[in-house]
């Protein structure tokens, strides 16, 4: 009972905090990722649903370390029920030799039933639509001008469009 007390406690607090970051993100520290998916592993098949190991190439364009170059592995699923799970692994090093390591957690556009189904048909072609995606993100780094993301969750949000092959992602940080 105690853990389910502190887990409903942890989600009001992000709840709160990603509020408060929507209402005023201006102040918040916050980064912009544009990427190209470079390459896609089809793994194909698992018990959870389709496994895909999408690579991407960019830059933080705004916000902190802006002009860095990025490279990320997304480890996304596309579960049977619809639902895209994306698993990212990213690494950011900015001109100056600051480097972040970054994991991501989140979700990518609506549930689509049916969908799985399809892009395990030869033919598939990705829509041209950019999809929404969400989650939250970690970063581990050694600069001491950017320690506090060490300790600091980021809300992320953008969109992905798999036809065109193009990721942009909003990150700020959710602490108050």
């Amino acid at each position: 009972m105690k853990r389910l007390l502190f887990a409903a406690l942890v989600v009001v607090l992000v709840a709160v905090a990603g509020t408060a970051i929507a209402d005023d993100g201006s102040e918040a520290p916050y980064f912009v990722i544009e990427a190209q998916i470079i390459a896609q592993d089809f793994i194909g098949l698992v018990p959870e649903g389709l496994r895909l190991d999408g690579h991407t190439s960019g830059a933080i364009t705004e916000g902190l370390l802006a002009g860095a170059a990025a490279t990320g592995v997304d480890y996304q699923l596309y579960r049977h029920d619809g639902v895209s799970v994306l698993d990212i692994r990213g690494f950011a090093e900015h001109p100056d030799g600051v480097t972040v390591a970054m994991t991501l957690k989140g979700f990518l556009g609506e549930p689509m039933p049916g969908m799985l189904e399809m892009m395990l048909d030869p033919s598939f072609e990705p829509p041209d639509v950019d999809a929404p995606l969400h989650g939250a993100a970690w970063f581990q780094t050694m600069a001491p001008q950017y320690a506090f993301m060490n300790h600091t969750v980021f809300g992320c949000t953008g969109t992905a469009n798999g036809a065109q092959g193009v990721v942009r992602l909003t990150c700020r940080s959710l602490a108050p």
